[in-house]
């Protein structure tokens, strides 16, 4: 398991959409972080990066808005990682 910290700037709810075959897909609870990381040349660079969370986690983060929360993640799709 990883965790992700950064600053929560907004809860939302995304919009449901249809596949090509019809298949509905539902909307889902997505977290909008903004992460920090210190460059190596000593300046920083943001990242903005959406998160969806499953619904029963949505009670952790109600109200924390523009406070910094650390989320537990899992990866889905290729991930390359590098030491540090």
């Amino acid at each position: 398991m990883l965790t992700l910290k950064g600053t929560l700037l907004n809860l939302f709810m995304s919009s449901s959409y249809t596949k090509e075959d019809g298949t509905v897909i539902p909307p889902k609870t997505k977290l909008q972080l903004l992460t920090k990381t210190t460059l190596k040349n000593g300046g920083t660079k943001n990242q903005l990066i959406d998160l969806s969370i499953p619904p029963e986690k949505v009670h952790k983060y109600k109200g924390k808005e523009n406070s910094q929360i650390e989320v537990e993640v899992a990866l889905i799709g290729k991930c390359t990682f590098y030491g540090v």
